[in-house]
């Protein structure tokens, strides 16, 4: 394992990255606090308590929803964000009251959102019984929500159908479902750690995990594949021990893969909206470099 030079990683942050991402990188490295990040990921709040404007890149639209509201979730988790922060309870509510009990989910999108720059994997829902982003949403209610709420109990039934698709599905697994998935069982994992069925399940989710995390790293930074770190965020948890060495190896190879603010590039691009795709490239440069040194601290890897 290659010594790494955060000081560079920081500094081609500091040219295109959003002030959300510093306040997140500035806190990781005992520079910043954690209030500083809440300040910049309010700033993507709605008054109905979800959050929009585009907090995830590829989707622009300013309104609420499921998968932007994802996207703070996990920002909260990083951070560990206080579960009686006002914007954590706001959230919470967002979720009590866009639940759809029709098809036992939360919407992915909003309905106006192809009026808004978007990647065109956005342009529409697709499968409504998909578990993006309903397991990771489901499984922060029980990580943060208040146990009386009736939305917790609805986070529970929903957490119950995963567990058993998990422990049944004969098919490979979406990797962006996968990935709600090994969030979900992060954060009930203190509630649900002495049932069998949760435990099994967990076994199972390794295989998934197994199954489809690309294993050629001369692909991870050529094309959309599925990274090691596409699913584990942090360590410790599910599979960041079993995939330890195979974490260890695809940040030994991004540092070899650096642009020249000594970032990343993402992978993917959008057909339409050049100016907004250019904007989100940025925001996502930022996003990626801070994933990376989150990453590199949790393992334990030697910086300089």
């Amino acid at each position: 394992m290659k010594q790494i030079d955060i000081e560079r990683v920081v500094h081609g942050m500091l040219h295109v990255a959003r002030p959300l991402e510093i306040s997140r990188v500035r806190h990781l490295l005992s520079d910043g606090t954690k209030q500083e990040v809440i300040e910049e990921l309010k700033k993507y709040q709605n008054e109905d308590g979800g959050f929009g404007h585009g907090l995830e890149p590829d989707a622009w639209n300013p309104h609420s929803s499921g998968i932007q509201t994802w996207a703070a979730c996990n920002i909260i988790r990083e951070h560990a964000i206080d579960q009686m922060d006002p914007m954590v309870e706001k959230l919470i509510d967002y979720l009590s009251e866009s639940f759809d009990d029709t098809i036992q989910r939360w919407h992915s999108i909003h309905p106006d959102h192809k009026d808004y720059p978007h990647a065109p994997w956005w342009e529409h829902e697709g499968d409504l019984k998909s578990f993006n982003p309903s397991a990771s949403l489901a499984g922060f209610i029980i990580k943060y929500g208040n146990p009386m709420l009736p939305i917790y109990k609805k986070a529970k039934s929903l957490i119950e159908e995963a567990l058993d698709f998990i422990l049944n599905t004969k098919d490979q697994i979406e990797r962006h479902e996968l990935r709600c998935f090994v969030e979900m069982i992060n954060d009930i994992t203190d509630l649900y750690q002495h049932q069998p069925k949760f435990q099994k399940a967990k076994r199972f989710m390794i295989l998934h995990m197994d199954e489809v995390i690309e294993k050629d790293r001369l692909l991870w930074f050529k094309d959309y594949v599925n990274k090691p770190s596409s699913l584990i965020k942090h360590h410790p948890s599910l599979g960041s021990e079993v995939f330890f060495d195979l974490l260890c190896e695809e940040i030994d190879e991004a540092f070899d893969h650096q642009n020249e603010e000594h970032l990343w590039d993402i992978t993917w691009q959008w057909n339409a909206y050049p100016e907004a795709f250019s904007s989100a490239k940025n925001h996502w440069q930022g996003i990626i470099a801070f994933e990376y040194l989150k990453l590199i601290k949790d393992l334990g890897i030697l910086i300089e």
